[in-house]
């Protein structure tokens, strides 16, 4: 089978970015898409530089973490005054019965989306790998971040999991708790014991968190989790489980032309 991985909210802090480098270095971990919106984005990107031939760098087109790039003043419907973004919470609490579970702004989705890609181009010289979106969805996030993928030619991550014989994560691990229960996650066990079912399909999606637990990344509701899937996408277990059941690592720019 070959198996494509992936370690999500690349340089949503410094410490996930690093946690990210280290995956691919010694893990497994071949795609990985980038916070363009973040001040450090390119201290990140430097530290992944080296290693964009053995990968699939993409963009997570975020609007629920740190700054807007246009500010408060062009998409006022996606931000605080200080034109930091509404966050998860804080934008579902937007969505109602009344506007049908979607609140979001098309136009000024588009518009900070699509900054933040043109951000991504200028930063890396290269266009993104494959886009994906990051944690908040409505069928506005969707449909704006399928319109862009479009108009740039780049691979949407989740037309992936559509294709025949994909098999999707279902993030089984994942407790989404507090620090203590995301101590308790086990990622390795759940994959080496094939609890999402990979072997005998075709394609699998494996979906990670990866990333070092600075100060920065701490002060994220999801913390702990990152630095348990670190491990587990480093544990020699998880690279011989590879190997012996004759799994290809693969990337989006593998699959490209069955994606565009």
């Amino acid at each position: 089978m070959k198996l494509l991985v992936q370690s999500d909210d690349f340089g949503i802090t410094m410490g996930t970015a690093r946690g990210t480098v280290e995956a691919i270095e010694h893990g497994i971990v071949r795609n990985t898409g980038l916070f363009a919106n973040m001040p450090w984005a390119e201290e990140a990107v430097s530290l992944v530089r080296p290693l964009m031939n053995r990968i699939a760098f993409g963009i997570d087109l975020n609007q629920v973490n740190g700054p807007s790039l246009l500010g408060y003043e062009r998409v006022h419907s996606l931000c605080h005054p200080d034109g930091i973004f509404l966050s998860i919470r804080e934008n579902r609490a937007l969505d109602t019965e009344d506007n049908r579970m979607d609140h979001v702004n098309a136009e000024e989705l588009y518009a900070e989306f699509k900054a933040q890609i043109e951000r991504f181009i200028r930063i890396t010289g290269k266009m993104p790998d494959y886009i994906h979106g990051h944690a908040y969805s409505t069928k506005t996030t969707e449909a704006v971040t399928r319109q862009l993928a479009g108009e740039y030619a780049v691979p949407y991550s989740m037309d992936f999991a559509m294709l025949p014989d994909v098999k999707m994560p279902d993030l089984g691990w994942y407790t989404f708790g507090t620090m203590e229960q995301q101590l308790n996650e086990d990622p390795l066990s759940y994959i080496l014991e094939d609890r999402a079912e990979y072997l005998g399909h075709e394609y699998g999606y494996l979906i990670t968190h990866c990333g070092f637990l600075d100060s920065e990344t701490l002060r994220l509701p999801f913390n702990i989790c990152r630095r348990k899937d670190l491990e587990a996408m480093t544990d020699s277990r998880i690279c011989a489980w590879i190997r012996d059941n004759g799994i290809e690592l693969i990337t989006f720019n593998d699959i490209r032309k069955q994606l565009i």
